[in-house]
């Protein structure tokens, strides 16, 4: 099937840019190529120290890995040890459940409410055993975001011991300008490990390259987990180049929102609910969500089921081009003219 003269699959389920890599990007990529017979810098010692220019840090911070991903397990295996506990707001990234499993600890769960962290359920299920709480701000598959206030007071009631990994993968999206800023906080002492990503807003899910900041002790520890060579050669290039382009930046992260709230005003009018992302993603309630997923796959639209979220009745939309956007909402129209359900049990007011 094809729409508008698109291909045969628009896929909108992995919050990926549309709008692809800067100009410079290509350029560095294509450089980098040429001496892609050999090993890469092992430290990636240029985009570390980067990376600390532009956040405020010292390189001996910054830990790089494959997607942010990597970095997160690697913080993981660093801080956990078997019979841990971990801590974690659901629904939340499934990945997080895997890297806790994997490093021989067990997770706890706190659920949301509202669709939001409830940071003093977390707080409640602190135990002996707790030795890390990993948060994503924003929160995949809501969208939603901890406030600086709320982050504070949370972090004000963690005891020694336990250290809080936050998940940035899409913070350059958020327009909240109460947004909680945990490079300050870690500044300040606290037991933070921070993980960020170059594979969403600024288009380079393809090359696998992430980070994490943390205390000078504790990057030294997740650095040891790293394998050698990590990183490519080309993904740091990419990456170097990415990161002095914020102007490219700006226009991805001002067109996705521009996108998101075209999507959002069609939704409305199509009489459906969903979560007031500040990611370039919105979780929306369908009522049976497999079954819609499954309508829209068949109409060359693929999104998100979130089954291994625990959410049954709801999908997760990424931002796309116009043209996708407008190929998914043809779509959804169809199915839900066609009878699927949509309860509104994801509501969340707007």
């Amino acid at each position: 099937m094809k729409f508008l003269g698109q291909p045969a699959l628009t896929d909108l389920s992995a919050n990926e840019n549309p709008f692809g890599p800067s100009d410079d990007v290509m350029v560095a990529i294509g450089a980098a190529s040429a001496v892609a017979h050999r090993y890469p810098d092992a430290d990636g010692a240029r985009l570390k120290k980067a990376l600390a220019a532009a956040l405020g840090v010292e390189t001996a911070q910054i830990v790089l890995g494959a997607g942010s991903c990597e970095v997160l397990e690697l913080a993981a295996r660093a801080i956990l040890a078997a019979g841990d506990e971990t801590i974690i707001g659901w629904p939340s990234f499934p990945n997080y459940r895997a890297i806790v499993g994997r490093a021989g600890a067990s997770i706890v769960e706190a659920p949301l409410k509202n669709w939001a962290y409830d940071l003093k359920a977390i707080v409640e299920r602190i135990s002996e055993r707790t030795r890390l709480i990993i948060l994503a701000n924003p929160n995949n598959p809501t969208g939603l975001v901890i406030g600086g206030k709320a982050f504070k007071d949370f972090l004000d009631r963690i005891p020694d011991g336990v250290t809080v990994m936050i998940d940035e993968a899409y913070r350059e999206y958020v327009w909240q300008t109460e947004y909680a800023d945990a490079l300050a906080e870690m500044s300040r002492g606290r037991a933070l490990v921070v993980t960020r990503t170059f594979s969403k807003a600024y288009g380079l899910a393809g090359l696998r390259v992430g980070y994490a900041i943390a205390p000078a002790p504790l990057a030294r520890r997740i650095d040891a987990q790293r394998q050698r060579f990590n990183t490519s050669g080309i993904a740091q290039e990419a990456a170097l180049a990415a990161l002095a382009d914020q102007a490219h930046l700006e226009r991805c992260v001002q067109r996705s929102v521009e996108n998101r709230l075209w999507l959002e005003e069609k939704l409305t009018a199509l009489g459906l609910r969903f979560t007031p992302s500040q990611a370039n993603f919105i979780l929306l309630s369908v009522g049976e969500g497999r079954r819609v997923f499954e309508q829209l796959r068949s109409r060359g639209v693929l999104v998100k089921s979130l089954e291994a979220f625990g959410l049954t009745d709801c999908i997760r939309v990424s931002v796309g081009l116009r043209q996708d956007n407008e190929r998914f909402m043809h779509a959804l129209a169809e199915v839900l003219a066609d009878g699927e359900g949509r309860q509104p049990t994801c509501r969340q007011a707007i």
